[in-house]
């Protein structure tokens, strides 16, 4: 039932609105873990965050045959594959601090763990589930500051319900136990019924955390609902009737030029 009423989400007419229901597309480097040797390139954890405009909500992230959804890397994704999950609302909280679930790679709309709602490191404002060591954060010295230490604001903020994800002909190996650089839809989607808004007043809803040693890059699209209850589509690349442009949807030069913004 929940994979036909997600499969409707998908078929729905879109419309052409006047307000435009996305600011931006965040991109915030996360955590940082650095290599095991001076030769070896660090560890970064990247979550994707999507800025709405006022009470509009994320439906889902979807792709189809004239707008592929794409997340690559030119090393592999990084896994725990004891702990970890595919989708975010699936984290154990108690095992969190078992290194390294909280760098675990994995799809969500929004949920962080089974109890939190991920936002930007810039709007945590409770402080710290997360345990120094094992995530202190290190220094990168001339490639960039020092990474806020996850033990002082860990991106997590404490809600009442947490809605589950629900992934429609969406292939996710590379999340769980199997290596690989690519994650590419022409048909699939994920989304969580009736909508999410952001935890906080700014909006923002968390769709991903990537975890890799190389760069990343991503081309999306999103379906998202107005304040009146319409269903709006935002694509990437060549919109056609009912498609709203947005390039910030992309991320990384390989796939297109991207305005998406960090924290």
């Amino acid at each position: 039932m929940r994979y036909s009423m997600l499969f409707m989400f998908l078929c729905l007419s879109t419309l052409r609105v006047s307000a435009q229901a996305i600011d931006r597309v965040i991109v915030e480097r996360y955590y940082v873990q650095p290599g095991a040797s001076a030769s070896e390139p660090p560890l970064v954890t990247y979550r994707v965050f999507i800025d709405l405009a006022a009470d509009h909500e994320l439906q889902m992230v979807y792709g189809d045959a004239r707008h592929q959804l794409k997340f690559r890397t030119t090393a592999d994704f990084y896994n725990d594959k004891l702990n970890g999950t595919e989708y975010g609302d699936r984290i154990a909280v108690d095992r969190l601090n078992t290194f390294p679930l909280a760098l675990d790679s994995w799809l969500t709309i929004g949920a962080a763990s089974k109890e939190h709602m991920g936002v930007p490191l810039a709007l945590d404002t409770d402080g710290s589930i997360l345990e120094c060591p094992p995530y202190a954060g290190y220094d990168l010295g001339s490639a960039g500051p020092r990474p806020t230490p996850l033990c002082s604001a860990d991106g997590l903020l404490k809600v009442p319900e947490i809605k589950e994800v629900v992934p429609f002909k969406f292939n996710t190996e590379y999340l769980s136990t199997v290596r690989g650089n690519e994650i590419e839809s022409t048909i699939g989607a994920w989304g969580v019924l009736g909508g999410t808004k952001g935890v906080t007043d700014d909006n923002v809803v968390l769709i991903a955390q990537l975890t890799t040693t190389g760069d990343l890059f991503f081309s999306l699209n999103l379906q998202i609902e107005t304040p009146d209850h319409q269903a709006v589509r935002y694509v990437w690349s060549d919109p056609v009737e009912g498609e709203i442009l947005f390039d910030g949807l992309t991320y990384g030069k390989p796939l297109k030029s991207t305005v998406a913004e960090r924290y």
